[in-house]
């Protein structure tokens, strides 16, 4: 599966969650402070170098990441460079016309599509769910039915990904071929996606009713298996992150001043 937790001892697996999502969020501040495509350029190539090599993500993941979110961000691409005014005008073709600042911010969009993406993807690789639920609660003091809900998200997103390979391999079977053309395409995707989410509803049914059957909720507090342990490193890295973040927020601000 393509996004899904696995245990590991890698960097990125060693730093406990909350000092990891302060992390995450930070990265997500800088790039969206970044508003040209060769500083997001630089800034994705160090964020996949940092889920690389940190965190041992493979290339066939990344790779596949990239291949997800760029069914998105390729026709976003396409549709802002198109759209977006600008006056210096790099190729006219016809009507159409591409100037310098439209490919500039439809890349730099563009690219920090891929940067929250992969960011991301990283993040719930290499993050236990338990752990986050139970740093989430008993750290930040957030309710646990809260934060059950984001380690049931969490769980559902490969439930789901394994539900569309099966369905995809089910129509294999049956002899249904790949669609020809745009509008077939287009109806085939929307069959696709209905197919999952009905899946995904009747998960969240039966899980709701698991729920309820063992009484989630009931009590104010609940007890915890898990035990954390924050690294002092950890906590160390994630406030330098949150200086190098206010720091670069006071570099573009002087620059577009």
């Amino acid at each position: 599966m393509l996004i899904q937790y696995e245990k590991g001892n890698t960097l990125l697996h060693r730093y406990d969650p909350l000092s990891k999502l302060v992390i995450l969020f930070c990265t997500a501040v800088i790039a969206m402070l970044l508003d040209q495509t060769w500083q997001q350029a630089v800034f994705l190539l160090l964020c996949v170098g940092q889920a690389r090599f940190a965190g041992q993500v493979s290339g066939k993941r990344l790779l596949g990441g990239i291949r997800l979110i760029g069914m998105v961000a390729v026709p976003y691409f396409i549709l802002t460079s198109l759209t977006v005014k600008g006056e210096t005008v790099w190729l006219q073709w016809g009507p159409i016309s591409l100037t310098v600042e439209a490919l500039n911010a439809s890349g730099a969009m563009t690219l920090r599509m891929f940067t929250l993406f992969l960011t991301s993807m990283a993040y719930i690789l290499t993050t236990d769910p338990r752990e986050l639920v139970a740093e989430l609660t008993r750290r930040l003091r957030i309710p646990y039915r809260f934060a059950f809900g984001i380690s049931a998200a969490l769980t559902f997103i490969p439930l789901l990904e394994e539900e569309g390979t099966h369905i995809l391999a089910a129509q294999q079977v049956r002899g249904h071929r790949p669609p020809r053309g745009l509008g077939n395409r287009i109806r085939y995707g929307l069959k696709f996606a209905s197919a999952v989410l009905l899946n995904a509803l009747r998960r969240v049914q039966q899980t709701a009713g698991a729920m309820e059957s063992k009484g989630f909720g009931a009590y104010p507090d609940r007890t915890y298996r898990t035990e954390v342990n924050i690294p002092s490193w950890a906590v160390i890295s994630a406030v330098l992150y949150v200086l190098a973040t206010v720091f670069v927020w006071w570099i573009v601000r002087i620059v577009n001043q």
